[in-house]
């Protein structure tokens, strides 16, 4: 595992979301981009409201589970208004729709599949949005 500060998380959330303003707005890697920033802005506000500067310290102090892709339980512990769901659908290796769970959504998108349903798809940005608005006001950005 590869452990970042607090400020190298809070310069990763915002290069991610200017990195995905240079994509199209249907393509993966702007949603895969997208997902990556809020990652990042979750983790350091974590950081930041538990007062530890690197996610070394929150690792030995709490164990693994604040470090990982599922974003879900990042909000959760952040005792966050804000929800995602839990799985998608999507299309990978076949014509048939395959359930694709949040933490392995970056997968899914990095290795080209596709949302089944767009409308999932829209619902997932808009609540990344409100998420984005939410970890902003909370970061101090």
């Amino acid at each position: 595992m590869i452990h970042v500060s607090q400020k190298n998380l809070d310069k990763s959330y915002r290069h991610f979301k200017q990195e995905c303003k240079k994509n199209h707005p249907t393509s993966n890697a702007k949603l895969l981009l997208f997902i990556y920033a809020i990652e990042c802005g979750i983790k350091a506000l974590l950081l930041k409201r538990k007062n530890i500067k690197d996610t070394f310290k929150l690792q030995a102090r709490e164990g693994t589970g604040n470090l990982s892709h599922d974003l879900r339980g990042l909000l959760t512990r952040l005792r966050s208004p804000h929800r995602l769901p839990e799985n998608f659908k999507f299309i990978t290796r076949v014509k048939t729709p395959e359930t694709v769970s949040l933490p392995d959504l970056h997968q899914a998108l990095r290795y080209g599949g596709t949302f089944s349903d767009s409308d999932e798809k829209k619902k997932l940005e808009k609540k990344l949005k409100i998420i984005d608005s939410w970890l902003q006001e909370e970061l101090a950005l």
